[in-house]
């Protein structure tokens, strides 16, 4: 804590001693926004003419008014800030649960993948397969009517009268 000291400020063309930890600028700045408050009241020269203690109220009035004020805006800021901090937590668990889904997606993709591309192997070894057996098929084919051909000359009565 600072140490306690005197300090002179003015106020309305009057010297008023303060004895305060708060240093003596921050004091003569409270001391001129009373003179600002107390110059919104009534011009310098009309005050000389007013009651002091009116004047003391009526700037007290304006100075609480000031601070209430500012005290509900701040009320409203934390409000808003609390709401705004709500709002970024249901965002942020929001991407952590669509991070999830990403991931989970990204590793269907990997698997489905590499589903297809074992499905492609499959169907390239299916084709060969076909293609082999097509062949073998045609191979078999030609030698069938090869030998059905032979069987036919054996089997031509010319052929066999000879025989």
């Amino acid at each position: 804590m600072n140490e306690v000291k005197r300090v002179s400020v003015e106020i309305d063309g009057e010297t008023i001693t303060l004895f305060s930890d708060e240093n003596e600028a921050y004091l003569n700045e409270l001391a001129s926004y009373i003179e600002v408050i107390l110059g919104k009241i009534a011009p310098a020269e009309a005050r000389s003419l007013l009651h002091t203690r009116m004047l003391n109220l009526t700037a007290s009035i304006i100075i609480t008014d000031e601070l209430f004020k500012e005290r509900e805006a701040q009320r409203q800021t934390k409000n808003e800030l609390a709401a705004s901090q709500n709002e970024t937590d249901r965002l942020r668990s929001l991407v952590d649960e669509l991070w999830l889904a990403l991931e989970q997606t990204w590793n269907d993709m990997n698997a489905t993948k590499e589903e297809l591309a074992k499905a492609s192997h499959e169907a390239r070894e299916y084709k060969v397969a076909c293609e082999r057996a097509k062949e073998e098929l045609a191979e078999y084919i030609d030698a069938f009517e090869e030998s059905s051909t032979i069987k036919d000359m054996y089997m031509q009565p010319s052929h066999v009268a000879s025989a």
